[in-house]
């Protein structure tokens, strides 16, 4: 006769560790002595060879499911920060000044969008300048537009990029007006003077 053996569940490795140690016993089968059973002999030995590929099942789904895990998290930190849609900015030109930046929510929200005009590249002294400028009234259209820019991988590894902007809060009855010299000494207090001068309202501008 033939014996027949199935360990349903068990994965491939357990089950040839399984299947040799059947075909073992089987093979080595002698007929036990009248009185003795040879049940217990078998469930011993088949313990015995089952235990390593047991124990290394174990430490493989243990690894896995620590895996998993790490995974898992990472695909959760993922989602909560698209969720949240943060940007940093990362300077390309730290040494000369650039700062890291931070962009909350209202950078992305799409009634924050603006158009954002651009100027012809120019070049000045081996130097290369371009010029950007959007309509603004309130933060959250600068920060859209300051967040589009540095996005844009061209801009982002400028050695400056210089801003200025200024608008007029309604709300609070206010002028606001801020500017960045990013590393290039008093570029963006120029750049804010030549707005006021100009009598210029509502207006975002940058100099890459």
């Amino acid at each position: 006769p033939v014996p027949i053996f199935d360990c349903e569940g068990a994965s491939e490795p357990l089950r040839r560790a399984a299947a040799d140690a059947i075909c073992e016993l089987t093979e080595n089968w002698e007929p036990p002595m009248e009185g003795e059973g040879c049940i217990y002999q078998w469930v011993e030995r088949l313990r015995e060879c089952l235990e390593p590929a047991l124990a290394l099942e174990v430490a493989q789904r243990e690894e896995s499911d620590e895996s998993y895990a790490v995974a898992l998290q990472a695909q959760e930190a993922y989602t909560e920060a698209s969720a949240s849609k943060g940007f940093t900015f990362l300077p390309a030109n730290p040494q000369y000044g650039q700062r890291r930046r931070t962009f909350d929510d209202t950078a992305f929200e799409a009634a924050n969008a603006v158009e954002i005009k651009r100027g012809e590249p120019f070049t000045d002294r081996k130097s290369t300048f371009q010029a950007f400028a959007a309509k603004v009234s309130n933060q959250g259209q600068v920060n859209w537009a300051l967040r589009m820019l540095l996005e844009d991988r061209k801009i982002a590894v400028a050695t400056h990029n210089m801003f200025a902007y200024r608008f007029r809060d309604e709300a609070r009855g206010i002028q606001v007006a801020d500017n960045e010299d990013d590393g290039e000494d008093g570029a963006g207090s120029k750049l804010a003077e030549l707005l006021q001068l100009a009598d210029c309202e509502d207006v975002f501008v940058m100099v890459s």
